[in-house]
């Protein structure tokens, strides 16, 4: 059932997770993310904004 204003409660959650960290990075800084899977691993690089500046993949085992 929908709420109308086209925003799940999910939507809503993520967004007020990102208010909250945009509060806790500054402009200047960028935020890197590390995934460290079994086969493949990810590295992502975003701006305060969470937006996608760099990503980068790598095929082995940690």
């Amino acid at each position: 059932m929908g709420n109308g204003s086209g925003v799940s409660r999910g939507d809503r959650n993520r967004n007020a997770r990102l208010t909250r960290l945009r509060a806790l990075v500054p402009v200047d800084n960028a935020i890197v993310g590390i995934d460290l899977a079994d086969a493949k691993q990810m590295v992502v690089v975003t701006d305060h904004d969470s937006k996608v500046l760099a990503r980068r993949t790598f095929r082995c085992r940690t």
